[in-house]
């Protein structure tokens, strides 16, 4: 699985730099899986991954956004507020959907995925508004963020403010994220504590303000912030022990291990349904449906795997921040981490969990810097040291927001306070170790730099690998 994910996600990189004929892609397809039948060498596996980075490649470019209504053409649309409006200076963002433009020969259906840029506080999330606006090709005034949306799938940009809009359809609650956002807003303390709760366990960051997210950016620990796989492996252990006593019925562990993935998903969908949280949810799928039939698993192969089929699925996840980061972290984890763990001797269990934190948290942000610093010319120095102090944290306010989604009201209002009161001790500690001159330097690394740290680790893992191999030979 890694040598077809990294084929095919090879073919959609290509497909971003060169312009081929779809007819000699799949020639080409049918040529390489020929080749790989008839030769009985090793070069059968340089055809089999060819073919795969060609199908990579035509599945980039079929999936390419593109626009059916015209660009810069003023024009009543009818556009539906898909996302939850964040706040930037002076205005809000959310994605969109164009339904319907009128043109000179009536009303064209479409499904133009858009980002809106909201001047109204007529409009929230789910609304069905009516506008007399018109398509812009830029984005963003950032050329990379302009790009970046353009990969995630936007073909343009629409503005809305109160004098082009003609009418609001104003629509209740209809998404799982919807009502938990609802959910977890029937009680609110402290505004910035419930913010943070709300980011954490609905995926809705619109309360987060400039300076806090300033701070987690600064530390490198906004992927605390996003819903990934830290969340969703908190919700499926939870779960796994409220549905103990099933392993006491015949067969109930497989009734156990179905109820958890359909949690798992629940939880994904109600919290957005990001790349990381697709990635998460899928390779969690795949573990527990191991444990159903009783097979042993890959941890790196389970991953990859969930890696092929969310590219085959949408191939401009590739260049999803968010999909990028979770990947590695994860990587990270499993190849430098989950061994590092094993080798953890101590009595104690509550000094192999801390160090087993500390270590998975110095991994993830190593794994993770390079990046980071690549997208936001920042090395988070601090964020070695205090990701895995907030790792606890995380998973407490997680799984107290789970519960309250799950529990009615008059019960929800303890849990969800006491989640508030722990996100509050995070944005303290962050808030703290954002100040020192040191926390993060400014620095961006190039593509080639990047390159060749990603490199490094790959050839340290392949050097570790290797001495546990002649280990378990000696043994």
């Amino acid at each position: 699985m890694l040598i077809i994910s990294l084929s095919f996600a090879l073919g959609i990189v290509v497909a971003d730099s060169f312009s081929v004929p779809l007819w000699a892609i799949f020639s080409g397809v049918i040529l390489a899986g020929v080749m790989a039948l008839v030769v009985r060498s090793s070069l059968r596996l340089v055809y089999c991954a060819l073919a795969i980075a060609l199908l990579g490649y035509a599945a980039s470019v079929k999936s390419a956004p593109h626009a059916t209504m015209p660009y810069d053409v003023p024009c009543n649309m009818v556009v539906v507020v898909r996302g939850l409006p964040a706040p930037r200076d002076g205005y809000r963002v959310a994605e969109g959907r164009v339904e319907a433009y009128e043109a000179d020969d009536g009303w064209h259906s479409v499904d133009e995925r858009v980002q809106l840029w909201l001047r109204s506080d007529s409009l929230a999330e789910g609304d069905r508004a009516l506008v007399e606006g018109r398509l812009v090709r830029r984005m963003s005034r950032y050329e990379g963020y302009d790009e970046l949306l353009c990969r995630r799938g936007y073909v343009g940009g629409v503005g809305v403010n109160d004098f082009n809009l003609i009418s609001v359809d104003n629509r209740r609650a209809t998404t799982l994220q919807q009502r938990a956002v609802e959910r977890l807003g029937r009680y609110c303390g402290d505004s910035l504590s419930h913010a943070t709760v709300e980011a954490m366990v609905a995926g809705s960051r619109s309360g987060i303000t400039a300076e806090l997210r300033e701070a987690y950016s600064l530390t490198g620990l906004s992927h605390i912030l996003a819903v990934s796989g830290l969340h969703l492996a908190v919700v499926a252990q939870a779960v796994g022990w409220l549905l103990m006593p099933l392993a006491l019925v015949h067969r109930g562990h497989r009734l156990r291990n179905l109820l958890v993935i359909v949690a798992l998903w629940l939880f994904a969908f109600a919290s957005g349904a990001s790349p990381s949280v697709l990635r998460a949810a899928t390779m969690f799928t795949v573990v527990q449906l191991a444990h159903l039939s009783s097979s042993r698993y890959n941890s790196l192969n389970a991953l990859m795997a969930t890696i092929f089929l969310l590219l085959v699925y949408r191939p401009n996840y590739l260049y999803d921040l968010s999909f990028q980061l979770s990947v590695l972290a994860v990587v990270g984890i499993v190849v430098w981490a989950v061994p590092i763990v094993r080798g953890i001797r101590s009595r104690s269990s509550v000094v192999r969990i801390l160090l087993s934190s500390f270590a998975v948290g110095v991994v993830a942000t190593l794994w993770t810097m390079p990046i980071v610093s690549y997208h936001f010319s920042n090395l988070p120095l601090i964020g070695v040291v205090v990701t895995p102090l907030l790792l606890p944290l995380s998973s407490v306010i997680v799984g107290l927001g789970v519960v309250a989604l799950a529990l009615p009201s008059p019960l929800s209002t303890p849990f969800i306070a006491l989640a508030e009161w722990v996100a509050w001790v995070q944005n303290r500690v962050v808030m703290v170790a954002s100040e020192p001159w040191w926390a993060g330097v400014e620095y961006r690394l190039d593509e080639g730099k990047v390159f060749a740290i990603y490199a490094l680790y790959a050839i340290i893992t392949v050097v570790m690998w290797s001495v546990e191999r002649k280990k378990v030979i000696t043994l």
